[in-house]
């Protein structure tokens, strides 16, 4: 049997399994019975991707590629994510283009200076390097917002434009000052990454912009900075997942008693990860499991001064008052894997599920996706 005596029906089939971007757009060069059959594959695909892996609603570009001028626009009209990352070589008007004709696009990936947001109606979901309420359509349908170059000075001015939003994370490397905006009433998961070696006395306001998030359900911080603040007369009983990392701290008994009444602040966790923390001693192992009475989960790899001790004290403490408490350390890191198989530690820059414990939580801040899609997208 030829190959176009092949039926429809199966040549369909076979299309489906194909997922890369050039061999989509190739199979559509070949006759004009492939080109209809391609333009019927590729209405079912919802999402353009960079990252590898199999979906038949998901397109990806696994190398580096340059995109035919008509062919983006031609061949996907049921976009609702697409990361149009610098690996995607094609030019800005033809971007955008593409962009104007998603009608359906509800997420966009932005490497570009030219803000393409701004042809978009509905996004609920951005990605850019710099943030600017005024180039969207709809601002207030934003609920997920990636900047990666932002302050929170400038997010204090922008807030208020965004009422619906559900995650943000952001990148800061100038000094910056504290937020000075309205309370994020949606806001579930932040993640901030403030590093900026160039002036030391420059100050961390994070964890004052968390007290600001009273339904704040997980977050990740990471900072190079020893200036922070934060107040104590105020919890944050929502809070159930929290990253901290801090490469370099070197941690002396001041520092550590600072650190403990910052944790305090968030009486239900239920996971913590310390990270960077120079000096975590076997000892403040032991004050943890007392102060957080919710802990399931406590992460602190990449502390050196943590040893089998403190492994130890914790499974006889929770066997003696009846809790579980999975510990990991740097003497049996190689357990999470087999205990924990659903979480994620590779980059990708859509995850599916709005799942920070899944998609985040093992992850470093500058492996975090840009977007969590929900599972019903």
């Amino acid at each position: 049997m030829l190959i176009n005596e092949i039926p429809d029906d199966c040549l369909l089939a076979i299309f489906d399994y194909i997922i890369d971007l050039d061999d989509l757009i190739n199979c559509d060069k070949v006759c004009v019975k492939w080109s209809n059959l391609i333009a019927k594959r590729t209405k079912k695909v919802k999402y353009l991707r960079e990252n590898p892996g199999y979906s038949s609603d998901t397109v990806y570009y696994q190398r580096s590629c340059s995109i035919d001028s008509t062919c983006l626009s031609k061949l996907f009209t049921n976009i609702k994510i697409a990361d149009l990352s610098s690996e995607l070589h094609c030019k800005v008007e033809d971007a955008i283009e593409f962009v104007r004709k998603q009608e359906s696009l509800k997420g966009l990936i932005n490497p570009f200076d030219v803000p393409m947001e701004k042809y978009c109606d509905e996004l609920e979901m951005l990605s850019v390097e710099y943030f600017n309420p005024n180039n969207l359509r709809n601002v207030s349908s934003l609920k997920q917002l990636d900047v990666w170059e932002y302050t929170l000075e400038a997010f204090g001015r922008d807030a208020h434009y965004l009422p619906n939003l559900e995650r943000l994370k952001i990148q800061i490397n100038v000094p910056d000052k504290h937020y000075d905006g309205p309370v994020l009433e949606k806001l579930k998961i932040l993640e901030l990454f403030h590093y900026y070696e160039e002036q030391p006395e420059t100050s961390f306001h994070g964890f004052q912009l968390m007290d600001l998030c009273p339904n704040l359900q997980s977050a990740h911080i990471c900072m190079d900075i020893p200036n922070w603040f934060f107040d104590e007369t105020l919890e944050l009983k929502c809070l159930q997942d929290l990253v901290i990392q801090f490469d370099g701290l070197d941690i002396k008994d001041d520092k550590w008693n600072k650190y403990k009444r910052l944790l305090m602040k968030y009486p239900n966790l239920k996971h913590l990860s310390l990270r960077g923390f120079w000096k975590l001693i076997d000892e403040y192992i032991e004050q943890l499991v007392h102060i957080l009475p919710n802990l399931v989960l406590l992460d602190v790899r990449e502390c050196d001064g943590v040893t089998q001790e403190a492994a130890d004290y914790v499974k006889d403490y929770c066997k003696r008052y009846g809790r579980s408490i999975k510990f990991y350390f740097d003497g049996n890191e190689h357990e999470i894997e087999s205990d924990l198989p659903q979480l994620s530690i590779k980059h990708e820059t859509m995850s599916r599920g709005f799942d920070f414990m899944k998609n985040c939580f093992f992850r470093e801040h500058l492996l975090l996706p840009n977007f969590l899609i929900p599972i019903d997208y």
